[in-house]
């Protein structure tokens, strides 16, 4: 039978620690509070409650325009158990488990919201928490069993003292997901929230996660390292000549780190830049999964602009291990390894004209040689 979830937006405090109102601010072509809302109706979460509390008319307004219904706390002054306790009798019983999300996460990605109903009908936990780097995040999922504990808990200790009480019930789910970390307290969250809201690649932390969360080794991992190392210096390169051209766009720096750090994780599959994609964006980073299928071989024409994606090809080609390679030897090593395989010499060398291809665009554009560029970033 399917499980039935509703979730709970605690959207009533007073943003002292911000000095600006938390739900109404703009994020990703919405408000926080939209943000949030979208969420979960995202991933098929109907009953949607948001409590209201500090101006309380325009975060309802918000609220319904966004496809949730609202709820006013009138004692949201009291502290954030009392929205806790507005918004789970709001849900009522018949659900199976109740997400709960203060405003201030808006960045969690939906894809964690999916795997925490994966896993919550798969195991059944009482509480189910997301869990970045070792640390818990949010939202919890709470199973319907709890709500009567938490309606005849006193306050003292907040949510995290009732749910602690059901330890011995509890998962973690663990997620490359920043968001479910980063609260929106002071303004530098609030402008680090601006710039990554909807990007479709991982942050550095996020990298790591994903490196654990999957088993990759020391060594892949030590020449995804190199390989980011290279793609970041010629990413700088490009971009310092196209400070130069009126109403060029420059490359994003973010997306060239994260795909290259990235580029190698589905190694040791078949087809390795396919599996490395289709994980990517299971977890949520289709922009950095576009590049990673392609880091294997692909072709620039002469009119086509340079994008991150040939940052990252190349960058890959002119690492060997961990350390710098001339691009013509990269490749004709891979020719002595297999040229006994029929056809793998003809179709190496290809590849190798193609990589020549768009090397000797970038030495064009940069100005600049670009196997010196890596070896100065290996240095």
């Amino acid at each position: 039978m399917t499980a039935v979830y509703s979730a709970v937006i605690l959207a009533a405090g007073l943003c002292s620690r911000m000095g600006r109102f938390k739900p109404l601010l703009p994020l990703d072509g919405g408000t926080v509070l939209s943000r949030c809302v979208a969420l979960f109706r995202t991933c098929g979460v109907e009953r949607i409650v948001v409590v209201t509390g500090k101006r309380a008319d325009e975060v309802a307004a918000c609220a319904m325009e966004a496809g949730a219904m609202a709820v006013y706390n009138p004692t949201f002054e009291q502290g954030m158990y009392s929205s806790v306790l507005t918004g789970v009798r709001a849900v009522g019983s018949d659900v199976d488990g109740v997400f709960m999300l203060p405003v201030d996460l808006p960045l969690v990605r939906p894809e964690t919201v999916r795997g925490l109903m994966d896993e919550f009908r798969r195991t059944r936990p009482t509480v189910l928490y997301p869990r970045f780097g070792g640390e818990r995040g949010h939202p919890p999922l709470i199973g319907v069993e709890a709500v009567p504990a938490i309606l005849n808990h006193d306050g003292d200790g907040g949510l995290r003292a009732v749910l602690g009480g059901f330890e011995a019930d509890a998962r973690d789910l663990d997620v490359p997901d920043f968001g479910t970390v980063h609260d929106l307290d002071y303004p530098e969250d609030y402008e680090l929230a601006l710039a990554v809201a909807g990007i479709g690649y991982p942050l550095e932390d996020e990298c790591a996660e994903l490196f654990r969360l999957h088993g990759v080794s020391d060594h892949i991992l030590g020449h995804c390292r190199a390989v980011a190392a290279v793609a970041v210096a010629l990413c700088g390169r490009l971009n310092d000549r196209l400070a130069d051209r009126p109403g060029a766009v420059r490359l994003d720096p973010g997306l060239v780190l994260g795909a290259a750090l990235t580029h190698d994780i589905g190694k040791g599959t078949k087809r390795h830049e396919a599996a490395g994609a289709e994980l990517l964006r299971e977890h949520g980073f289709p922009a950095a999964a576009d590049i990673v299928a392609a880091h294997f071989d692909l072709t620039l024409a002469e009119d086509a602009p340079i994008t991150e994606k040939e940052v990252v090809f190349l960058a890959d080609k002119l690492v060997r291990c961990h350390g710098p390679v001339p691009l013509e030897a990269r490749y004709l090593e891979k020719v002595s390894m297999y040229r006994h395989e029929e056809g793998a010499e003809e179709a190496i060398l290809g590849r190798l004209s193609r990589a020549k291809t768009v090397m000797a665009r970038f030495d064009r554009e940069m100005h600049d040689s670009s196997e010196h560029i890596a070896r100065e970033a290996l240095a």
